[in-house]
């Protein structure tokens, strides 16, 4: 039977200078994102918040999921917090600059979690939701991966890039959000969807990209696809913001998944309540 895994990361207030000021809702936002996850159906969650949400938890937590799912198989990472940017040391971004997550103890560069996604099977299926400043710029001209520490890509790895451009938001319902889905896996083996709050080069306001996707969620009763609640939360988030939500995908190529239900995990000849085990950091 298909599994399904969960993390979540919120950091408030991270370790150092990067992150600026403290934010309000990004730890209350892993909570929430794991309601989220239990109501969709995974079968096990990990939160990680505050102090919890280091480099060494995160490295543990991907590289477990990644040992244990394999085809047909789901994994949901969401991540709330500051986002920066940074010089480019390996020469493989268009503009000069990485980007990052904010954890408690240091930053986690996009070269790092692509580095990640490259320990997954083929045939899972990954999303991310990143509600962060800059969470956009993962779009890469390419040199090798930066591998996670203990991790291990697969033979003949290419440079990363992020396929396709998004339709217009005025696009009808019920077609694809992604007008060219990846014609290449790039060495990375399993299928990413990447919903984030903001644009390469934008800062996204604390919380409105969550409180909009929840509230459009609506405890699991929003039955549509990925493309739909992107079509949806994009109009409603920029009637209050100025950032621009994105949507793009990367790794294998597998046209239907951004037109899959949102969120919800395919149970299908599964039996017992929805949810599963929650670990908190």
């Amino acid at each position: 039977m298909p599994r399904s895994m969960s993390i979540h990361i919120g950091v408030n207030r991270p370790h150092g200078p990067e992150g600026g000021r403290p934010l309000q809702y990004s730890e209350a936002t892993a909570w929430r994102m794991a309601e989220l996850a239990t109501r969709a159906g995974y079968d096990s969650l990990q939160v990680l918040r505050g102090a919890a949400a280091t480099r060494a938890a995160v490295h543990q937590a991907l590289t477990g999921a990644a040992g244990a799912l394999g085809a047909g198989d789901t994994l949901l990472l969401t991540f709330s917090g500051h986002g920066v940017r940074v010089r480019d040391e390996d020469a493989d971004e268009r503009d000069g600059l990485d980007e990052a997550w904010c954890l408690a103890d240091t930053v986690m560069m996009d070269d790092t979690l692509a580095g990640y996604w490259s320990l997954f099977e083929r045939g899972v299926r990954i999303v991310v939701v990143s509600e962060s400043c800059y969470g956009g710029g993962m779009g890469r001209t390419g040199m090798d991966l930066e591998l996670p520490a203990g991790g291990r890509a697969g033979a003949g790895i290419a440079p990363v890039r992020w396929r396709g451009q998004a339709l217009s938001v005025d696009a009808l319902a019920g077609n694809p959000c992604i007008a060219e889905p990846p014609r290449h896996h790039d060495g990375i083996r399993a299928s990413v969807l990447l919903l984030c709050a903001a644009g390469e080069t934008e800062p996204a306001r604390d919380g409105v990209f969550t409180r909009f996707l929840l509230d459009l969620w609506d405890d699991g009763a929003f039955r549509g696809s990925y493309c739909d609640l992107y079509r949806l939360l994009r109009q409603r988030v920029t009637c209050e913001s100025p950032q621009q939500m994105q949507i793009a995908m990367m790794g294998a190529p597998d046209p239907g998944f951004s037109m899959a239900p949102a969120f919800h995990v395919d149970r299908t000849g599964q039996t017992g309540g929805r949810g599963g085990a929650l670990r908190a950091g």
